[in-house]
């Protein structure tokens, strides 16, 4: 995966997707059972019915209530089912019937008392056929949805066990990657820092023979052996690099202080290290993993950057932990952001495997800036 060199903001309205997440929360509502139990939804879903009819009465037909009863019935088929939907569209009409005569009773000037008595019945009727229409219009749907969010349900778990199917075959590569680095830098410092001391012990006698002779060769077979010694530092230093396995959370701080002075020493430059927060909270996979983070980064400003400073800041908070690397280099091209190099595509997947955020840019003063920030783990429960 290629490093994210750019963040990006959502700068929407805030009030944009506020009737979106009303609609969806009704929808969720409706389709996933309710916390109560089955007759506490029995008792709500009547109450609301006879409720509605008392108010029909009490208003004396004034208002139509017609609209009102749709309320029991989406949440007798959301709560109960189909069943007690159709029952409780049968429960309404009668209802509306009862109290058609129970306001004739009050009123004698009601609509009900001269009219067709058929007529009023069929009204009724078309009535009842509207909820039951309703009501199976909203099962449907319903259960359209429940299907829908559990297909979304089995799509994220497979999706889920996909991703942690990668991760387990990236995190075994990378581990079989530490270990050909590992067998690299045994054989450098077994076999080669071996054969080059050897050699330089070969030197040294070839000199001193000279040296004894008054040879004129004797300061040629000194410099011989200083180029051998020098060549038996650099192959020690490399192999200790790839023997470098894992960083013990206690041990980071000194050895990414260790990394900037070996830098400063080689290539004349200044390079500093600063930290903030206890290291200790790390555990040995994010210590690991950022010092290789900041080693890459170190090595890219030097090699590639023309840096003549270096900066490195470990901050460790309570639920986070961050890295930079600063330099006053000639920064990134622009084809490189695109492109990215090896270098930069580890220490991305690096990142990744942490879980973290790999941000690298061009600082206000020039240069490049490097920054990994992570999540350190128990930090939820911290």
């Amino acid at each position: 995966m290629p490093p994210h060199f750019l963040s990006y903001s959502d700068d929407g309205a805030p009030g944009s997707t506020a009737r979106p997440r009303f609609l969806a929360r009704l929808i969720a509502a409706l389709v996933r059972p309710p916390a109560h139990g089955r007759l506490t939804s029995i008792v709500v879903v009547v109450g609301l019915s006879v409720l509605i009819g008392l108010c029909y009465v009490w208003m004396q037909g004034r208002v139509s209530m017609q609209g009102f009863y749709l309320v029991p019935l989406i949440f007798a088929v959301s709560w109960l089912g189909l069943g007690w939907g159709v029952f409780i569209s049968l429960l309404t009409a009668l209802f509306r019937m009862l109290g058609d005569i129970a306001t004739t009773a009050l009123d004698p000037n009601y609509y009900f008392a001269d009219a067709d008595l058929s007529r009023v019945v069929s009204n009724r009727v078309s009535g009842l056929f509207l909820y039951l229409l309703v009501v199976v219009v909203i099962h449907e749907l319903i259960v359209l949805s429940r299907q829908l969010e559990q297909r979304v349900q089995a799509r994220t778990d497979a999706l889920r066990q996909a991703v942690a199917a990668r991760e387990r075959v990236q995190n075994s590569l990378f581990e079989a990657g530490m270990r050909e680095r590992s067998a690299i830098g045994r054989d450098l410092h077994d076999g080669l820092g071996q054969h080059l001391t050897a050699t330089a012990m070969a030197a040294r006698i070839i000199s001193s023979r000279l040296s004894a002779r008054n040879d004129v060769l004797a300061p040629d077979a000194r410099q011989v052996e200083a180029l051998i010694k020098a060549g038996i530092d650099q192959t020690r230093h490399i192999a200790r690099g790839l023997l470098l396995e894992s960083v013990k959370p206690d041990e980071l701080c000194s050895e990414l202080e260790e990394l900037a002075v070996t830098a400063t020493q080689n290539h004349r430059i200044p390079c500093v290290l600063t930290a903030d927060g206890p290291a200790e909270r790390l555990d040995v996979n994010t210590a690991s993993h950022l010092f290789y983070i900041a080693r890459e980064a170190l090595r890219n400003a030097l090699r590639h950057g023309a840096a003549t400073r270096v900066a490195i800041h470990l901050a460790v908070e309570r639920a986070t932990a961050e890295l930079t690397v600063t330099d006053d280099g000639c920064g990134i091209r622009p084809e490189g952001r695109r492109e990215g190099g090896m270098g930069l595509h580890i220490m991305a997947q690096r990142a990744e495997f942490l879980g973290g955020v790999l941000h690298i840019h061009a600082p206000a003063g020039g240069g490049t800036r490097v920054e990994c920030r992570v999540p350190l783990s128990g930090a939820a429960g911290a």
